[in-house]
């Protein structure tokens, strides 16, 4: 689990930039604080940053085959990296380390790209053949690992975090309104990123370069079924979810190094705990965020599902004050894209988990997007899919899209009621469920998968997401339209599946926002302190030209503090990124413990009217 940057050239004689290519590699150090490494030869430089995980005294980057003609560097793991060496080593082929990255160099030369569908992990690397000059890059199915792209003519930059990119200022072009919204597509191959003229390398996809000629193509793709013949068995759905869920958590759990888990008192995260505990991880440390007051009963929740398993408990105290604006710019450095306080929340935990000396955390994330959670009910899921087709296409990836009320949706959709096992069903709804899943699966990438790399990163802490397997989820997009609406509604599927392990009030209880009693940024910086308040001033919205000054002024004036924070988001990142680039003020991260451990009387906080927010929701 690390971080590269790379550059490849057209002119197969020009030298590297060395320096800005160390650059580069700076600018990422926080993702490897284990080790450093750069590869330099004519049109093509590798730099790496490592954390170290599986053989720690193996497995440095970039890595060279045993001949020098291919390099390699990784950032990831391949959970089954063990069964593949053992084929590997039944084709003849011989090791030197105990990594997983030796595994991938050498599958990729026994199998060529068809070497890719056998990984079962988090992934995106780049591999060099010097022979024939291919340049390959590749994504894993969901975007779980970042790949971010800058092409200049035929020359291409490449790096797992933007920031890397930028770091040559003729890349700082501004902000780019569209990605910043998650794009204006579904399953882009390249997709849009908050950066103007940068890309990310679209989840499941791979780029080669070959004789100056650059290709993409897609993999894999998570294609929900659209069929409506269904044998009504709901109890088989639910035992071969447990057993793949059981699967998926159990092949995660391979490390060199302490793992911890997160807790954050909803069925996903303590399912992910459960697994845990039954492949024998009843160790495990598990960490929940204390949120002022615990309004929500995350807290109270943890600790039950904690004592229920007989794990440790361990909080992490998050309360939202004045003094939580010192933290704001140093995690959008990190965020690279929207954030909020469950961003600064996550930060913390992540921060908490690497102190106590553990550099793997498994979490709960990306089953919502997959079984519908964010959805009152399967039928709201379908009605919305339907608004969303007749308003928008498929451009709602950005949170929060289309502005209606669940009254509004419930008008629009009431004439295409219907008894999703009756046979004179809609044969619309199929379609429009599973446009509307991919269309989901696909947020993930700029999204929650975003949240998890970064925050976790940030701390030099790798960050687990076994609830999309990419085995599990197929299970789950094999699911015919009537039995998503019985299994998929308050992900019924899920709940069944782990109501055996865990206590009832957990398996039972409701979804809620992850930060739903926390503050919109903009409510912490409007007044204080003035170098954040002024980014939603009148002469910033004017100078920067990112957002109507009249319309800003109007919601300002209302406090319509969810609307301002995107306002607030876009000006602190062009600042950030576009202004005032400086990756050495965000280099340490030592942070005032008066700032970390700040506790306030009086936090501030939001109705939880205002709870469904474009804030991070509970994995």
């Amino acid at each position: 689990m690390c971080g590269f940057a790379g550059v490849h050239l057209s002119d197969c004689s020009a030298p590297i930039d060395a320096a800005g290519l160390r650059t580069m590699v700076a600018t990422l150090r926080h993702r490897g604080p284990d080790g450093e490494g750069i590869h330099l030869e004519p049109a093509l430089g590798l730099g790496f940053v490592r954390l170290a995980i599986i053989d720690p005294a193996g497995g440095h980057q970039p890595f060279a085959s045993s001949d020098g003609r291919r390099w390699l560097v990784f950032n990831g793991e391949i959970y089954n990296f063990r069964e593949l060496r053992a084929q590997l080593e039944a084709a003849g082929r011989r090791f030197v380390t105990r990594s997983d990255t030796e595994v991938v160099l050498q599958a990729l030369e026994e199998w060529g790209e068809g070497a890719i569908e056998r990984f079962n992990g988090i992934f995106a690397f780049a591999r060099w053949d010097r022979d024939s000059r291919e340049l390959l890059l590749v994504r894993d199915r969901s975007g779980i690992k970042p790949l971010y792209l800058r092409f200049e003519g035929s020359d291409l930059w490449f790096a797992s975090e933007a920031k890397a990119l930028l770091s040559r200022s003729q890349f700082r072009e501004g902000i780019d309104i569209v990605g910043y919204m998650g794009g204006d597509e579904v399953d882009p191959m390249l997709e849009k990123t908050p950066f103007i003229g940068i890309r990310q390398l679209g989840a499941g996809c791979l780029l080669r370069i070959r004789d100056g000629a650059v290709s993409v193509r897609r993999y894999w793709s998570y294609a929900p079924s659209i069929e409506s013949d269904w044998d009504g068995d709901e109890q088989s759905l639910i035992e071969e979810a447990h057993d793949r869920l059981e699967t998926a958590v159990t092949l995660q759990l391979v490390s060199d190094v302490p793992i911890a888990a997160s807790l954050s008192g909803g069925i996903d995260s303590a399912a992910v705990v459960a697994a845990m505990v039954r492949a024998g991880r009843s160790d495990v440390e598990t960490y929940t965020v204390e949120f002022a007051g615990d309004a929500t009963g995350d807290v109270r929740h943890s600790k039950m599902t904690a004592d229920a398993l007989g794990v440790a408990y361990n909080g992490v105290p998050c309360i939202f004050d004045e003094n939580t604006s010192a933290l704001i710019p140093r995690v959008a450095w990190y965020a690279e894209g929207e954030f909020d306080l469950g961003f600064v929340a996550r930060y913390r935990l992540a921060a908490a988990v690497r102190d106590a000396g553990a550099k793997v955390l498994l979490t709960g994330q990306g089953i919502d997007e997959i079984l519908t959670g964010y959805y009152a009910s399967y039928q709201h899921f379908r009605r919305i899919s339907l608004v969303r087709r007749m308003q928008y296409s498929l451009l709602p990836s950005y949170r929060g899209w289309p502005p209606f009320g669940s009254e509004a949706i419930d008008e629009l959709g009431a004439r295409y009621e219907y008894d999703p096992l009756d046979e004179g069903s809609h044969a619309l709804w199929p379609s429009l469920a599973a446009e509307k899943l991919r269309a989901d699966h696909h947020r993930l990438s700029s999204g929650m998968l975003r949240f998890e790399d970064r925050m976790g990163m940030a701390c030099g802490v790798e960050v687990r997401v076994p609830l999309l397997d990419h085995e599990l989820i197929q299970f789950f997009a094999s699911f015919p339209e009537p039995a998503r609406a019985t299994l998929f509604s308050a992900k019924r599927v899920l709940r069944e599946a782990m109501r055996p392990y865990l206590p009832v009030a957990i398996v039972e209880r409701p979804k809620l926002g992850f930060n739903a009693s926390a503050a919109p940024l903009t409510a912490l910086v409007a007044n204080h302190p003035a170098d954040l308040g002024e980014l939603i001033s009148d002469e910033t919205v004017r100078r920067l030209g990112y957002f109507d000054p009249e319309i800003c002024a109007a919601i300002r004036s209302r406090r319509d503090y969810v609307l301002l924070d995107h306002v607030f988001v876009v000006h602190l990142l062009h600042r950030l990124f576009i202004e005032r680039f400086d990756p050495q003020q965000f280099a340490s991260r030592e942070v005032d413990s008066a700032v970390l451990d700040s506790a306030s009387s009086e936090p501030i906080v939001h109705s939880s009217a205002q709870s469904d927010r474009l804030g991070v929701e509970r994995a």
